[in-house]
């Protein structure tokens, strides 16, 4: 009996040894290693571009992406409460695409898949980033998942940074805090900003490699400190083609705003930071103009995922974290003064992987091909003909897992997850295993009413899509040609 009982406690500590010491090994040993064949084929591709000739008639590419923005947030997408008159007239006078969607209902991954034109999945970034030596990152660790940005991928600020393009970032940055995935390593020569998102650990204000405000920071002045150095910029490089991309801080809680801009929203604070942000567009929009420069640059305003706490969803289902619209449809606006028709509003199914394409074809620039690209050029609907490639399906994932898929009117969803219960029983909702699901989001863009009965053909022909899809990843993640 005691020597049953010595064995019981051996093996019995032996599994609580190796129950403790396995996820401690795991982080300690962590290291994200980096594909140096296609690191090499990277390069390769980036010192071609910079025999790219002549550069002074190339377009200038601003992009300005909202953190948490909700679609129904702005006036031009039915919003009543706040006030955006900048971001309308820019509706007004461009494009607005009233299905465009994020590449992922993350922050991280969002912003991967915004640069890269690729689903974040490939590169391993569908979840949140997290700030060395939290106790998330040591859950990331201890998963093994990607801490940054992959070295050997291509980022849409290195592709224009090597054809000679002055390239800068304001804001928020959030694919990793270790080289060689900081700003400056991507193609970016100026950045100021945050690393991470404004609730992360304690976060300071970076210029280039420098801290420049340790923390506490003073957040009120985040939205405007970005756009005086935006300003400065176009000003700066008025005669040289440039890339100006602004991830701002907010609508991301938690929730700042200047002293004078306090209570003069009808939205209350969160409606008082979204006018600043639009404030904003038209302080960037103006300086175009006093450039002589607007008349040759592509303005895309966009949000990096659905509304968080606050924020409207716009009367779709769901919020950020979400594969339903509302974690994942976003406003997304084009303007272009004398180049994009004013007034147009377009249906047509777009994501941010879509960028990437796009901007390469205004610029001339030939896309590597060396990896799959999932973007579509958006060119031909930006210029009001009808798209030379008709758009193929959209996929949804969640933490790298496909779970829905969009192609046309229709939104397939697998058997996922889904909040259900009374949250007067239950501090945190539960989830329960529902779907799969087909959706028409032409009537229902609420996702309320399973059609699948109604049009079993294209439930079983989505199906199968997603199937394959599944298949595609398993057999290829990283995209690889």
């Amino acid at each position: 009996m005691r020597r049953l009982v010595k064995t019981l406690s051996i093996v019995l500590g032996a599994l609580i040894g190796i129950t403790i010491l396995y996820p401690l090994a795991r982080i300690v040993f962590y290291r994200q290693v980096d594909d140096d064949g296609r690191v090499e084929l990277k390069r390769s591709y980036l010192a071609d571009l910079g025999a790219v000739e002549p550069l002074s008639s190339r377009p200038n590419f601003v992009v300005i992406l909202f953190d948490d923005l909700g679609y129904g947030d702005v006036g031009a997408y039915g919003g009543r409460a706040i006030r955006t008159p900048h971001i309308d007239r820019l509706a007004a006078e461009g494009t607005l695409f009233r299905h465009a969607y994020s590449a992922s209902p993350y922050c991280s991954g969002s912003r991967a898949g915004l640069l890269t034109g690729r689903y974040p999945v490939r590169a391993g970034m569908d979840h949140v980033v997290q700030p060395a030596g939290s106790l998330r990152d040591l859950l990331i660790r201890m998963g093994g998942l990607n801490r940054r940005l992959p070295a050997e991928e291509i980022l849409l600020s290195e592709v224009l940074f090597a054809a000679g393009y002055r390239t800068a970032i304001f804001g928020k940055w959030h694919l990793g805090d270790q080289p060689p995935s900081l700003p400056n390593d991507r193609g970016f020569s100026t950045f100021y900003g945050l690393l991470h998102s404004n609730d992360q650990g304690e976060p300071t204000v970076r210029e280039n490699d420098r801290i420049v405000e340790p923390h506490p920071i003073d957040q009120s002045t985040l939205t405007w400190r970005y756009t005086e150095r935006a300003v400065d910029f176009i000003r700066d490089n008025r005669g040289h083609p440039f890339f100006l991309y602004i991830p701002h801080t907010f609508p991301h809680v938690p929730l700042h705003a200047p002293a004078e801009r306090l209570g003069t929203s009808e939205g209350g604070l969160y409606g008082d930071v979204v006018e600043e942000l639009d404030a904003s567009v038209g302080a960037v929009v103006a300086a175009l103009e006093a450039a002589e420069v607007d008349e040759n640059t592509l303005i895309i305003v966009t949000s990096d995922n659905g509304p968080w706490f606050q924020g409207s969803a716009g009367g779709t289902r769901g919020r950020k974290l979400d594969i339903f619209e509302g974690g994942m449809r976003v406003p997304f606006v084009a303007f272009w003064p004398g180049r994009i028709p004013g007034g147009r509003v377009s249906d047509e199914a777009v994501m941010g992987i879509d960028l990437f394409p796009t901007v390469l074809e205004l610029a001339g620039l030939a896309p590597p091909n060396d990896r799959v690209i999932d973007g579509r050029s958006l060119v031909d609907l930006l210029e009001g003909r009808e798209s030379r490639t008709p758009r193929g399906p959209i996929y949804f994932h969640q933490i790298a897992v496909p779970k829905a898929v969009r192609d046309g009117r229709f939104k397939y969803h697998d058997r996922h997850g889904v909040f259900y219960g009374n949250p007067m029983d239950w501090p945190w909702g539960p989830m329960k295993a529902r779907g799969p699901w087909l959706f028409d989001l032409a009537l229902d863009v609420n996702e309320s009413y399973d059609v699948s009965q109604r049009h079993p053909e294209t439930f079983r022909r989505l199906g199968r899509n997603l199937e394959a899809w599944k298949q595609e990843l398993r057999s290829n993640p990283r995209g690889w040609l």
